[in-house]
């Protein structure tokens, strides 16, 4: 245009403003994404409980968007009106829902007081992964199989995981928290998802579709993988004592600081 050209030869041209701003914007989220993995790395070396942690999400999140992908596949097969689909999605997911605050609020209270956090993890993985070890040895898993690997792990998720999840938090210091927990949820439970999908994608473009069985097989390795990850952390995690008396060492560290903080200001 005449206005562009004019700019130009005056020697402003708005597109080179433009283009830096874009550059900029690049360069300060890759400079961002290098931090984050910088600072995940230091991290995990320094609290090694909590790299076993990352990895425990990354698994599970990928099994439970192989599970996910498994249902969602065989349902579209078997059901073939839309109506009836999602009639049978919502009556699953109130499955879940009600099942879950069952355990969450009835049995896990219970389960708590008589277990430790570590026998929990071990234990946790143990009916998803039989239903995905089952599953893949089906020639053609049925329906009801599938959902009932995808209901056990969803269950597991809302009521055991997130709770014994957040205990793991508990004994470490406000860092190791903060920074923690913000790592893993931006890097393991996303990745763990996109990831999966992303990498079925490929395989899919590489060799083709999968079938219901070869679904299953891959679906029965990462929650092999998911069970070692699950051990793994349970070997770092303390005791229930172990912890309370990390909380009680915090707490009058954290009282002390504080009263010496207020000691200088008078």
């Amino acid at each position: 245009t005449h206005t562009h050209t004019h700019n130009k030869q005056h020697g402003f041209d708005p597109t080179d403003e433009i283009k830096k701003k874009t550059k900029s914007k690049q360069t300060s989220q890759k400079e961002k994404s290098q931090n984050m993995i910088t600072k995940a790395n230091n991290l995990f070396q320094r609290v090694p409980t909590l790299g076993a942690l990352f990895c425990e999400v990354l698994t599970f999140q990928s099994l439970a968007t192989m599970l996910n992908v498994c249902m969602v596949t065989k349902l579209k097969d078997d059901v073939v009106n839309d109506g009836d689909r999602a009639a049978w999605n919502g009556k699953f997911y109130a499955y879940v829902n009600g099942i879950s605050g069952l355990f969450q609020f009835v049995v896990l209270p219970l389960f708590l007081k008589k277990v430790e956090p570590k026998w929990i993890w071990r234990l946790m993985p143990i009916i998803p992964m039989g239903c995905s070890l089952f599953q893949c040895l089906q020639v053609d898993p049925s329906l009801s199989i599938l959902a009932f690997s995808f209901l056990a792990a969803k269950i597991m998720d809302y009521s055991l995981r997130n709770v014994v999840n957040e205990m793991v938090y508990v004994p470490l210091d406000f860092e190791s928290r903060y920074v923690g927990k913000e790592v893993i949820g931006v890097f393991a439970n996303r990745f763990g998802k996109s990831g999966m999908s992303l990498l079925l994608s490929g395989l899919t473009y590489t060799f083709g579709n999968f079938g219901i069985q070869d679904l299953s097989r891959l679906t029965a390795m990462v929650s092999l993988s998911w069970f070692a990850s699950t051990v793994r952390l349970s070997n770092l995690i303390p005791k229930r004592e172990e912890a309370e008396a990390a909380v009680e060492k915090r707490k009058a560290a954290e009282a002390a600081a504080e009263e010496e903080e207020n000691k200088k200001h008078k």
